[in-house]
């Protein structure tokens, strides 16, 4: 497991679907509160839930999104819009999900770019994949039975964003250097 930059003191939360092996997302959670340490703490949501829980705007330092392994999360406008909420400042969200590799409109599973352009929508900023990977058979049974979704153009991508280093409506004094403008030599005239 990758340990996505978490350290000591941070809080993180890990979103798991119906799709999520609990053992699976017991062993992470494990691994993730030996990373956090005693100073930090590890949140675990439903997606189904996280809309409705109550975390206030930046709770998190780290969103870990459907990366539980075995997962098959699909994350709507509104989920990414409630990640980017209770990001801190400058926090990152790591997000895996299955996407399609050839455009289909008619499917709920997007393209990587569309989830590019989602998180970006979301009020994410350095938006980036970071890897595509393709689905185990058992993923691709996971994809059928949770989503209800057939297709031979799935491939897993992991994606990361980072919430700007302010809030949405926070409000900074600008320092603007206004100078005089002087007129340049020459163009001035004298009256007889």
């Amino acid at each position: 497991m990758a340990d996505f930059g978490i350290s000591a003191g941070q809080f993180v939360a890990v979103v798991w679907d119906k799709s999520s092996p609990v053992e699976a997302l017991k062993d992470l959670v494990d691994k993730l509160q030996v990373l956090t340490g005693n100073e930090g703490h590890v949140s675990v949501e439903n997606i189904n839930q996280l809309l409705q829980s109550a975390h206030k705007e930046s709770s998190f330092d780290i969103i870990l999104s459907g990366l539980v392994p075995g997962s098959t999360t699909l994350h709507s406008a509104e989920i990414l819009a409630e990640i980017a909420r209770i990001l801190r400042p400058g926090g990152c969200l790591f997000l895996k999900e299955p996407v399609e590799t050839a455009v289909d409109n008619n499917s709920k599973v997007k393209t990587a770019s569309k989830l590019c352009s989602a998180l970006t929508l979301s009020g994410l900023v350095e938006v980036k994949e970071l890897q595509r990977e393709p689905l185990t058979p058992e993923e691709v049974q996971s994809v059928r039975e949770y989503l209800g979704h057939e297709s031979d153009h799935l491939l897993f991508v992991q994606i990361t964003g980072k919430k700007p280093n302010f809030e949405v409506g926070s409000s900074s004094q600008l320092k603007l250097s206004i100078t005089k403008k002087s007129s340049p030599s020459g163009l001035s005239h004298t009256v007889n």
